[in-house]
């Protein structure tokens, strides 16, 4: 049996980065909350949270920014 190996991301900053972290990214020139869904071996696949509209992509971990659980759902009651 072939064991998977999960890769170890880390953020901007350097914190280690896990699947259902909620992070902050960047895509046309703005900002967005999301969480990621999974992590690949290069790029991690995110899904955008909040707002009327929702998108998945793919970025490099050096792309993003981990973000506290609380910060983001006192961003989500305000949006």
């Amino acid at each position: 049996m072939v064991q998977k190996i999960i890769p170890q991301h880390k953020d901007k900053l350097g914190q280690d980065l896990a699947v259902n972290d909620c992070i902050a990214f960047p895509d046309s020139n703005t900002l967005f909350i999301g969480k990621i869904v999974k992590l690949n071996p290069r790029m991690i696949t995110v899904v955008k949270i909040g707002g009327k509209t929702s998108f998945t992509t793919r970025k490099y971990p050096a792309d993003l920014i981990r973000l506290e659980s609380e910060v983001v759902t006192l961003y989500l009651l305000k949006n």
